[in-house]
C-alpha cells in the first residue's frame, strides 16, 4: 500500500492512499494513523477512504511524514563510508564495523517530491545522497534485533541534500554535520508498506541528474540492517510512531564519491525498487 500526503489545486493539504495513478483521500485519518490500522491487519481499511479519488497528476505531493518527532541518519553502506573518509585522507575504523551509528538530523525541513531545494548562500559543492528509509509505527523501546523488525511500518527514499563545502569546515570542529544538511532533506514521493516490499535487503536503488545515470547500488550491500539500526538505537531511546531511520548513502550514492556536484537547475531524480522515484530540482 502506498500512503501519501497531498496538496489539490486551491484545495487543503489531505493524507491518501495511491491506487494506480488515483489518490482516494483519507478519511480524518493521517497517513501514520492508516499504516498502522493496515499494519494490524484491519480487514475494513476502504472504509477509511473517500470514494471520489483524485488524479495524482493534477496535486502537489508533500513529504508523507507530517511532523516525523525525529530522525536518525545511519552510515551503514562501506563503500561510501570508506570513498568519503579516503577523500578526507582517514581510513575506516574499527568501530564502524562494531555500532551502527546515525547522526540526528533536522525534522523541521522536509521537501516532498516535485520541491526546488535552496542551499546555503554561497555554497560551491551542492550534492544529493541517495538513501533507503524506514518509518516507525509503535512506540518502541529496548527491543531485540529478531524483534525490532515488527516496528517497521513503511519503506521510502531519503534525499539527504548536503552542502559539502560547508560541511567541510565545520565538522573540523568534532560534532556533527548540522547546518550543511539541516536546511533541506526530500522525503518521498510517499510510504510504501512492508507487504509491497518483497525483500529490504535486496532493492535496486538509482540517482539520475538531468536525465544522466550518476549512482546504482543495492540496498542488500548496507552493512548493517534496519533490524540492527532500530534496536542500537531505542536501546536507551524510545522511538515513537512517526520517526524516520534512514540507512545512509549507498556506495556511490552521492556526488562527493564521483568529484561531481550539484548545479542551480539541475534534476535530482532518486529511485528505489518498489518504492518509486523522488525528483527534486535544485534552485
Amino acid at each position: 500500500m502506498k500512503l501519501l500526503r497531498y496538496v489539490p489545486p486551491g484545495g487543503r493539504q489531505g493524507h491518501g492512499v495511491l491506487i494506480g495513478n488515483e489518490i482516494y483521500p483519507l478519511l480524518h485519518m493521517t497517513t501514520i494513523e492508516a499504516m498502522n490500522r493496515l499494519r494490524e491487519g484491519d480487514q475494513h481499511w476502504e472504509e477509511m477512504l473517500q470514494q471520489s479519488p483524485i488524479s495524482l497528476s493534477d496535486v502537489t505531493l508533500l513529504p508523507p511524514v507530517e511532523y516525523p518527532g525525529a530522525f536518525l541518519d545511519f552510515y551503514t553502506f562501506e563503500d561510501h563510508v570508506r570513498t568519503a573518509r579516503k577523500k578526507r585522507g582517514l581510513d575506516v575504523v574499527p568501530e564502524w564495523y562494531e555500532f551502527p551509528v546515525w547522526y540526528n538530523g533536522s525534522t523541521r525541513c522536509f521537501s516532498g517530491d516535485g520541491a526546488t531545494v535552496s542551499f546555503p548562500e554561497h555554497e560551491n559543492k551542492k550534492d544529493y545522497e541517495l538513501e533507503l528509509a524506514i518509518v516507525i509505527k509503535t512506540k518502541c523501546h529496548r527491543v531485540s534485533v529478531e524483534e525490532a523488525g515488527k516496528f517497521i511500518g513503511a519503506y521510502t527514499i531519503v534525499n539527504d541534500f548536503s552542502a559539502r563545502q560547508l560541511q567541510g569546515k565545520i565538522m573540523k570542529v568534532g560534532l556533527g554535520p548540522a547546518k550543511a544538511k539541516d536546511f533541506n532533506t526530500g522525503l518521498g514521493p510517499w510510504l510504501v508498506t512492508p507487504e509491497d516490499i518483497p525483500d529490504p535487503r535486496h532493492l535496486r536503488m538509482r540517482a539520475w541528474v538531468n536525465g544522466e545515470l550518476w549512482s546504482e547500488g543495492n540496498s542488500g550491500s548496507s552493512h548493517f540492517s534496519f533490524a540492527q539500526m532500530i534496536a542500537y538505537a531505542a536501546e536507551d531511546q524510545t522511538l515513537y510512531p512517526g520517526d524516520i531511520l534512514a540507512s545512509g548513502t549507498v556506495g556511490t550514492g552521492c556526488g562527493l564519491e564521483l568529484d561531481k556536484f550539484l548545479q542551480t537547475g539541475d534534476k535530482v531524480e532518486l529511485e528505489i525498487e518498489h518504492i518509486g522515484r523522488l525528483t527534486h530540482w535544485v534552485g
